[in-house]
Formats: C-alpha cells, sequence, structure tokens
C-alpha cells in the first residue's frame, strides 16, 4: 500500500513547480505579444495619416500583422522557463525520490530503510535523547534573532511573520495528510510514521533562514541546514523514523517554504525599521527597543 502511494506524493509535490513555470511562460509571452502589438498598431495608424492612398494602408497593415507574428514566434522560442523554479524543485525531488526509493527496494537490499535503519542503531546503540524536540525549531528562532538584532535580511518583519505562518501551515497539511493517507508503521512499532515531521519542520525553519540571509552570510545557511540534518539524524537515532521518512519529511519541509517564497507578494514593504536589542545597566539590565519612523 505504501510503495503504490508514494509515487502519487512525489507527482503531487513537483507538479505545483512545474505549473508555476509554464504558467509564468506563458503569461509573460502573453503581455510581451499585447505589448508589441499595441506599439505597432500606433505605428500603423501614425503611418496611415501620411499616406492618402487606400493601396498603401492596406499594406502597411499587412505588413505590420505579419512582423507582429513573426516577432511572436521568436520572443516565445527563445523566452527563458523561469529557471528559478526548476532551480526550486531539484532538491525537494531528490530527496522525495531517494526516499521513496528506500521503500520501494527489497527489504535485504543495501539502500532498503531497514538496512539503513539496522546500520544507523549499529553506529548508535541505545541512544534515547530529547534534543531533536527543540533542534527543529532552532533556525527559526535565529531567523527572528537575527532580524531583532538588526542584521540585514530579505523580509521585514511583517511579511516574516506572514510568510513563516503560511511555510508553516502548507508543511502541516501535506505532514498530516500524508500521515493519515499512508498506513506505515514507525521502528519503535507504533503508527504514522511517514513522513518524519520533526524533520519537515527542522527544513521550514532552516529554508526560511537560508532565504533569509543567504546574501548576508552564506554560512548562516550552511549552519541552519546542519542543524535540521542533525534533527532527522536523530529521528533515526532514537528509533522513531526510517530514512524514507526523514529524506521525505526534508524534502517536504523545504518545497513548502520555497513554494510560499516564489509565490508571496511583499505587499507591506521590504525594509525593517525596528530594532530589539539587550541593555545592560548599572543596577540591572534589560532590552532596549528603537524604530525608525
Amino acid at each position: 500500500m505504501i510503495s503504490h502511494r508514494l509515487p502519487i506524493i512525489l507527482l503531487i509535490l513537483v507538479f505545483p513547480h512545474l505549473l508555476f513555470s509554464q504558467k509564468n511562460y506563458f503569461n509573460n509571452s502573453l503581455l510581451l505579444y499585447s505589448s508589441i502589438y499595441s506599439d505597432l498598431k500606433l505605428q500603423s495608424v501614425s503611418s496611415k495619416n501620411d499616406f492618402n492612398s487606400k493601396h498603401n494602408q492596406i499594406s502597411y497593415q499587412l505588413t505590420d500583422t505579419l512582423h507582429v507574428k513573426s516577432f511572436e514566434l521568436n520572443v516565445m522560442k527563445n523566452q527563458p522557463l523561469h529557471p528559478q523554479w526548476i532551480k526550486a524543485a531539484i532538491v525537494p525531488s531528490a530527496l522525495i525520490t531517494v526516499g521513496t526509493i528506500t521503500v520501494l527496494v527489497k527489504p535485504n537490499f543495501f539502500l532498503s530503510k531497514y538496512a539503513i535503519h539496522d546500520k544507523v542503531i549499529e553506529l548508535f546503540p541505545g541512544v534515547n535523547t530529547q534534543i531533536d524536540n527543540y533542534l527543529q525549531f532552532t533556525p527559526l528562532v535565529a531567523v527572528f534573532g537575527l532580524k531583532a538584532a538588526g542584521v540585514k535580511s530579505r523580509s521585514d518583519f511583517l511579511n516574516q511573520v506572514i510568510i513563516t505562518a503560511k511555510s508553516e501551515l502548507l508543511m502541516n497539511v501535506i505532514v498530516h495528510g500524508m500521515k493519515n493517507w499512508i498506513p506505515s508503521e514507525r521502528p519503535s512499532g507504533s503508527m504514522h510514521s511517514m513522513p518524519s515531521g520533526h524533520t519537515a519542520q527542522a527544513f521550514v525553519s532552516a529554508t526560511i533562514l537560508d532565504m533569509e540571509y543567504r546574501d548576508t552570510s552564506p554560512w548562516i545557511s550552511v549552519a541552519g541546514y546542519a542543524v535540521a540534518t542533525t534533527t532527522g539524524m536523530y529521528r533515526m537515532i532514537n528509533n522513531k523514523h526510517w530514512i524514507s521518512d526523514v529524506l521525505i519529511g526534508a524534502g517536504i519541509g523545504i518545497f513548502s517554504t520555497k513554494f510560499v517564497y516564489y509565490t508571496h507578494r511583499y505587499r507591506w514593504g521590504k525594509k525593517s525599521n525596528m530594532v530589539i536589542l539587550p541593555a545592560i545597566y548599572k543596577n540591572g539590565g534589560g532590552i532596549t527597543f528603537a524604530m525608525i519612523l
């Protein structure tokens, strides 16, 4: 049952990227065509006023029409297919595909989720920690901490809250929908294993951190994804999830966040005018709040 439903999940998660790529492509082509046609139409009207011959008017109209159609075909042929959508789909698609492969192969094969899990437990025997419950939110805490400290980021505070809320909502809808639709057993014996919600949350947090601060310092992005990867590892070490759950959860987390970023409209500006910093006084400490009006 699981092996039949996972490929369907893969198609559902990848399809929106392709849909938006094609939609943007044809919308841009249509807008460009309309602009070209309007300009040439104005030129044609101006030309008509300079010629009194009806024969010349018909010739110019025919020439303009042929020119528009020829230019439209050339533009549509050379128009790029919005590589940001294609690039954004590569990593989550790869993670979900590899996670699905670990489910579909035979149990005794070295890429099987069972074989991989046995190796993980062999390397980390008897480990039982709650650190993954906190690591999943660490990159998200860093996002708002850096923003409060005034570090340059992509979005202002209000847009950041809205983007985070939409990313969390989309991720949770996908994760809980799959948990209810795919009857999968955890390594520990309980149900609702596919996918890993902790890992999905960790990669939502890490991807938001990456999207906001990648231009400030690439090491911020590296640190965020390192924490998210550690969260996924601990889900397996703690005997809570298979490798398939973790990989697919990571793909869902990245997909949800990038989908929101590429569809979000910044209606409240992109510059933050608020700074919150810790303050130390003679008799104690506190928080300093400043806002540029």
